[in-house]
């Protein structure tokens, strides 16, 4: 039978912030933690609470009595890291300087004062982040005369950096569609799917921005492994994302590694100490949560600039969500229900067998085969129920975008507004790019187009489409992150009106169990990163659409 050996420290030592460490304790006799707490001046019963850094010799007196696990040495650094780069403006275009919002220009000054031009721009999505991305490339170039560039992105974005870098430096760039492609110029553009088939040699290039950064978080990926020795090797570094961490802290770690790993240490370390990394019988598991205040100064001290709309952009009209119920007919619900009942049938079985055994392994994965297939009926038991809804609003008169993760969901509503001869665009994963931003265009100027019809994977980041404030999603995905960044297509700079987002659930589906989950991941990615608590998927409002049914929401608490 598996065991893991791995025994914990019974003082447990963490940063909060510059002057205050949290302490956590584990298996401490109440009298033993009253004389510890006597002796470092702290007044709290809780057996997990915060001292005052001041007290920190103190405290490791007891470390002859008790086993103490103190800041790691790779963490502490942080707190005597310096920069003296001073901030020029004057290296960044008059006319580019004077386009950016106050918070825009103190975030370009804060990448190079603060962070010593190696940073990850998160601010929110809608903040103008590509902007700032546009005036780190001119002040690196002002200053390292002999620039080579590389803008990594994803392949939908190449065309849109291609067309800032023309319009505000005035430079040709080469955006690069092969991974055969000869890179000549001293700007290129590629996509994160090239990074590995162009075998870039290292050093090369002494400026890199990679933007939607988190496209790397995945240490393990082909793309992964070929860019981070690019972006280690880089004098200035750029990552740009909205969402660093789309999911969970662990998707932090290559990006972090890239820009500083003397503050990260290695992969091991970093699970261990902030994904309550432990070892398993089918591995290591880092999908957890630990530390989240220490990893959140860590951020923001060593490699983050971060704004959210609702500190910097006060005039931005607000977002609401909605959470609307539809009633999916139970005609429908067949294969759904067999996938329920399967999916219950192995969580009964799954853990009376041997702890690690291969017929456990087996049962594992046919139950992430099971909740596979659960998605995909889902999205084919609410398909009428969808189609139906949209007919109604755009029988309103109503103007709005309309997110779906299957083809199946996205041809249903399509064809829907084709038969009511109703103008519409659509993005979907196997729209090129150059028809991609044409359809966003059309759509941002044209009135009479009605309804964008959009991939939530296609769709979700790398466009704007404000002429609108209505959002509807149609269909959820497992990933907050993902779902945030669709939300904010709408709402952004450049919107002026309240935006409202509608969250279309089916009754008796595997909504019923994405939905909570959902709320329960953005709670902690909210902690981690921003450690904020306002935010919640669930909508203001809770409706049912269509028919009224009194067991409609006993059978939705059964599924919970």
């Amino acid at each position: 039978m598996y065991r893991n050996k791995q025994k914990k420290k019974q003082i447990f030592l963490s940063i909060v912030n510059v002057h205050t460490l949290h302490v956590k304790t584990n298996k401490l006799p109440n009298s033993d933690l009253n004389i510890i707490k006597k002796a470092i001046h702290v007044n709290d019963r809780r057996k997990n609470f915060k001292m005052a850094k001041t007290d920190l010799r103190t405290l490791m007196t007891f470390e002859n009595k008790y086993s103490i696990e103190p800041v790691p040495q790779h963490v502490l650094r942080i707190l005597f890291k310096k920069h003296k780069e001073t901030f020029d403006p004057q290296k960044v275009p008059e006319k580019l300087w004077k386009t950016l919002f106050p918070y825009q220009q103190t975030g370009v000054k804060m990448i190079f004062e603060q962070f010593g031009g190696r940073c990850l721009l998160a601010d929110d999505m809608g903040l103008g982040k590509t902007y700032q991305g546009i005036a780190f490339l001119t002040y690196c170039m002002a200053e390292i005369t002999d620039y080579h560039i590389l803008i990594v992105c994803p392949s939908y974005l190449r065309y849109h950096w291609q067309h800032e870098i023309q319009t505000w430096l005035q430079i040709d760039s080469q955006l690069v569609k092969k991974g055969s492609e000869e890179l000549t110029s001293n700007i290129c553009i590629v996509s994160y799917d090239m990074v590995n088939a162009l075998n870039l040699n290292t050093g090369v290039y002494n400026i890199v921005l990679c933007d939607e950064s988190h496209y790397v978080k995945s240490r393990k990926t082909k793309r992964t492994k070929a860019l981070t020795p690019l972006v280690k090797s880089a004098k200035r570094v750029l990552l740009i994302s909205g969402t660093p961490a789309l999911n969970r802290p662990i998707e932090l770690f290559s990006q972090l590694y890239m820009l500083r790993p003397s503050y990260i240490k290695n992969y091991t370390a970093y699970a261990a100490r902030y994904c309550n990394g432990k070892a398993t019988p089918f591995g290591y598991d880092d999908r957890g949560s630990s530390n989240p205040h220490e990893l959140n100064w860590i951020l923001n001290n060593a490699f983050m600039v971060r704004r959210l709309k609702r500190d910097v952009l006060t005039q931005l009209p607000p977002k609401t969500r909605h959470t609307i119920w539809l009633e999916v007919n139970s005609t429908e619900l067949g294969e759904v229900r067999v996938g329920f009942k399967k999916w219950k049938s192995l969580n009964e079985t799954i853990y009376r067998l041997p702890t690690g055994s291969e017929q456990q392994r087996k049962q594992i994965f046919e139950r992430k085969q099971t909740i596979s297939a659960l998605f995909n009926a889902t999205a084919v038991a609410k398909c009428n129920a969808l189609v139906s809804w949209v007919s109604n609003a755009l029988d309103e008169g109503r103007s709005f975008i309309f997110f779906a993760y299957h083809q199946c969901v996205l041809d249903a509503v399509e064809e829907c507004v084709q038969q009511k001869k109703i103008s519409y665009m659509r993005i979907d994963g196997s729209t090129p790019a150059l028809k991609r931003q044409k359809n966003v265009e059309n759509f941002q100027n044209d009135p009479t187009i009605k309804i964008a019809i959009l991939s939530i994977m296609a769709a979700g980041t790398g466009v704007t489409l404000t002429r609108v404030t209505e959002c509807v999603m149609g269909e959820l995905y497992w990933v907050p992150g993902v779902m945030i960044q669709a939300e904010d297509r709408i709402h952004r700079i450049s919107q002026t009106g309240s935006c409202d987002i509608k969250y279309l659930l089916g009754t008796e589906t595997l909504d019923t169990y994405i939905f909570p989950t959902l709320c329960k991941k953005l709670q902690t990615l909210d902690t981690l990163v921003d450690m904020r608590s306002d935010r919640t998927f669930q909508g203001k409002t809770s409706t049912v659409y269509l028919e009224e049914d009194e067991n409609l929401f006993d059978a939705i608490k059964k599924m919970y």
